[in-house]
């Protein structure tokens, strides 16, 4: 077990606590929720040789005390994997952030994943059945995405079935976008659906997400018992926040998600705009009303009612003082003083040059 809070302070960087002290107010604080603390971990940071980072998915089990979190290493800085952690929080902010362990990612044979095939994105553990988790690969080395049911060591038991029109056609006219397709992953807490959210738009569902527009993206429901798909929606993003200062041009999209109930979920856009850096915006959706497009190969074009969605709170450069890093990952935590928790986390892209994995606690209030 690699205990953090030292190194953090080792690393010049701050506590939660202090920042849950120290931070100065946004003039755009949200409401809904108030800091508690953060921790960042410098991308130097490594376990046996192996660099920590890539936080693409995290998911809280309340049993253990601990969070899983998935990296997206694509086999290139060492095996596909996800880590246990623990996350200590009290009302003045995180105290200790343990690094439990750290489980390799195999496929059906227990053979680790070859180089470049595999992006290993959202995570969520069945509700239903205590010992199995759910990730995603966001593209194979065919560019080919997946939803995979694994056990506790890792070790694939089962693919979920996608329909046709998520694999890319030899023509790329068709199918997933490259690095935009499955982001978000989260069982409702019944256990009755598991929800699988796209950061961006199929191809021929429409352009990505622009200053003027946002990308149709889609929202996949599936029986997890089955591991069939039952319900798709159709999601539309909100525009690119702000525009890039630079060629490269800013993007939005969905980056995770948290399902509430069979109906309802958290969504998390991240946008990315260069000279500015990160704008996290945070909806609650609901599919009630929404029309189901299982089934419809595009749905560019075609009359049908999104998801719909409201506004909750926005975490930009400067809200509670907060440096905005990449983030990827929201779950429920632990309950502060009789209130709910949301753990949110970075993917630092193993990018020493200014990016940070960064683990950001709010009191959230519903």
């Amino acid at each position: 077990m690699i205990r953090i809070v030292s190194l953090v302070v080792a690393f010049g960087m701050a506590s939660g606590a202090a920042l849950a002290q120290d931070a100065t107010p946004h003039a755009t604080q949200p409401s809904s929720v108030s800091l508690i603390g953060e921790v960042r971990l410098p991308t130097q940071l490594s376990i046996a040789g192996v660099p920590f980072g890539g936080i693409s998915g995290l998911n809280y089990n309340p049993e253990e005390g601990l969070f899983y979190a998935i990296s997206d290493d694509r086999a290139e800085y060492g095996p596909a994997r996800f880590y246990k952690l623990r996350i200590d929080i009290t009302p003045a902010g995180i105290t200790q952030l343990d690094i439990v362990d750290t489980v390799p990612l195999t496929d059906s044979n227990g053979r680790a994943f070859a180089r470049g095939d595999v992006d290993p994105e959202g995570i969520s553990l069945d509700p239903r059945r205590p010992g199995v988790l759910v990730w995603a690969n966001e593209g194979d080395l065919a560019g080919t995405p997946a939803v995979i049911e694994a056990g506790m060591d890792g070790r694939e038991r089962r693919r979920f079935e996608l329909p046709a029109y998520y694999t890319p056609d030899a023509e790329k006219q068709t199918g997933i976008r490259n690095n935009a397709a499955f982001e978000g992953l989260s069982h409702a807490p019944g256990g009755g659906r598991l929800f699988a959210a796209m950061e961006g738009s199929l191809l021929q569902d429409g352009p990505p997400a622009s200053t003027r527009d946002g990308s149709l993206t889609r929202i996949l429901a599936f029986n997890p018992q089955t591991a069939k798909p039952v319900a798709e929606y159709a999601y539309r993003t909100t525009p690119v926040p702000r525009a890039s200062k630079s060629l490269r041009p800013a993007d939005n999209g969905v980056s995770a998600i948290l399902a509430l109930d069979d109906d309802r979920l958290l969504v998390v856009e991240r946008s990315y705009a260069s000279g500015y850096g990160n704008t996290i915006q945070v909806f609650e959706a609901t599919t009630a009303g929404a029309t189901d497009v299982l089934g419809r190969p595009a749905i560019a074009g075609t009359t049908f009612e999104p998801v719909t969605k409201k506004h909750l709170f926005t975490l930009e450069e400067g809200t509670f003082g907060l440096d905005m890093d990449n983030i990827e990952s929201i779950t429920f935590g632990p309950e502060i003083n009789g209130r709910k928790t949301l753990v949110l986390a970075s993917d630092n892209n193993f990018n020493p040059r200014g990016q940070i994995t960064q683990f950001i606690v709010l009191a959230y209030d519903p």
